[in-house]
């Protein structure tokens, strides 16, 4: 339930749906009955955004524009892509003058902002809209784009956090990839939208946007249901990004299996699905494991010959390494790294027991320096309450 985010009434509903069981004798929590409002809300949001992309003349130019960008109308349809017009209060029109909602509701569900005045105005104006979706097919919330690339505003606006979206648990297009990762038993992991879908027309059907290069702990467990294999195809070189480094550890931790696109022929998935799809699709199919594709990334940035490219690539690697929970595992590469660099193995366990010690000891140092502050404000309280009464 936890990794569902759902509460125990939810669960029971989705169980009894799961076994084909009718429940007779329900009653919805308040927290059930709000969360389904918001789920009605952002379901009727996201027609009305879809039907103005597809349908409407106001959502002309954004159509043009999204289909010049090489995403198909199956594509739109599919992952249900729509357009929020320019209006400052168009799906509130639409939602609370027409279906009747409370506003207070719109503005719950991240849909309306509240002026200092008490009126409110569309979240999303001018923009693209992406649904986001849990893997049940509920729409929890909004990712919206600026059309013009040169626009001053933020490229992206996001849903702020509600009682049905928070963007640590969700993964863009799992609803829609699902069947494929269980069917491939691997998923693909991009950064953003247009990824996603380049790469599921392209034939890379098992993927999913993780909306940026950190993975979380929820989002692997989610991944965990449905594989235990994971590649990564990030558009920035994961060896140097901290973030996505910290969710290759949290995979290992969960024991899944980790691979690495080595991406070329354009600056993201998106752009070489786009581009040649075929070259995407082999890509994919030719991901290296994790480890490997570290210790190369090192071995290609650092001089391997000299003594101070070595410790260079230690000081990158050993971290990496020590991390490791597997020790078969670990001893294959730090085998595989003490050839490449031509040390001996001990010299790399050495390094990555001294690496751990004093992480431990930077960790016990950190606490006792907390206890010493907290104990040290009573005191400085007490002081001053003598000569500043």
């Amino acid at each position: 339930m936890k990794i569902e985010n759902i509460d125990f009434g939810e669960a029971v509903k989705e169980l009894a749906k799961r076994a084909g069981v009718k429940l007779t004798q329900y009653r919805p929590s308040e927290g059930e009955r709000e969360k389904q409002v918001l789920y009605e809300i952002n379901h009727l949001a996201g027609e009305f955004y879809h039907f103005l992309l597809m349908s409407h003349p106001t959502g002309k130019k954004a159509l043009n524009y999204i289909l010049g960008r090489g995403i198909s109308k199956e594509s739109l349809i599919l992952f249900k892509i729509g357009f929020a017009p320019e209006g400052w209060r168009s799906l509130h029109h639409f939602l609370v003058g027409k279906k009747h909602y409370h506003v207070q509701s719109l503005e719950n569900a991240g849909l309306v902002i509240k002026t200092p005045g008490g009126s409110y105005y569309d979240r999303f104006r001018g923009r693209l809209m992406f649904p986001l979706k849990d893997h049940r097919g509920n729409i929890c919330g909004f990712a919206g784009r600026v059309l013009d690339p040169q626009a001053k505003e933020a490229k992206y606006v996001n849903t702020p956090e509600t009682l049905v979206y928070y963007k640590s648990g969700l993964l863009y297009g799992l609803s829609e990839a699902k069947e494929e990762i269980k069917k491939k038993d691997e998923v693909v992991l991009v950064e953003g939208e247009l990824d996603a879908i380049s790469s599921f027309q392209s034939g890379v059907k098992n993927v999913v946007a993780i909306k940026g290069s950190a993975l979380t702990t929820t989002q692997i467990q989610l991944i965990s249901r449905f594989t235990k294999n994971m590649t990564f195809a990030l558009d920035q070189d994961i060896a140097g990004d901290q973030a996505a480094r910290r969710g290759i550890e949290l995979a290992d931790e969960q024991g899944l299996m980790i691979k690495v696109v080595k991406a070329k022929g354009g600056k993201d998935p998106d752009e070489i699905a786009q581009k040649n799809p075929q070259l995407w699709l082999k890509m994919v199919q030719q991901a290296i494991p994790v480890y490997d594709y570290l210790i190369d990334s090192a071995l290609n940035r650092f001089n391997v010959e000299g003594i101070n490219g070595k410790k260079k690539i230690g000081d990158e690697l050993v971290p990496i390494l020590t991390k490791i929970t597997n020790e078969i595992v670990k001893a294959h590469y730090v085998k595989l790294l003490a050839e490449k660099i031509k040390v001996d193995e001990e010299a790399i366990l050495n390094e990555m027991a001294k690496w751990q010690k004093d992480q431990s000891e930077g960790g016990v140092k950190g606490q006792t320096e907390k206890v010493l502050v907290e104990e040290k404000k009573p005191r400085e309280r007490f002081w001053k309450n003598i000569f500043w009464p």
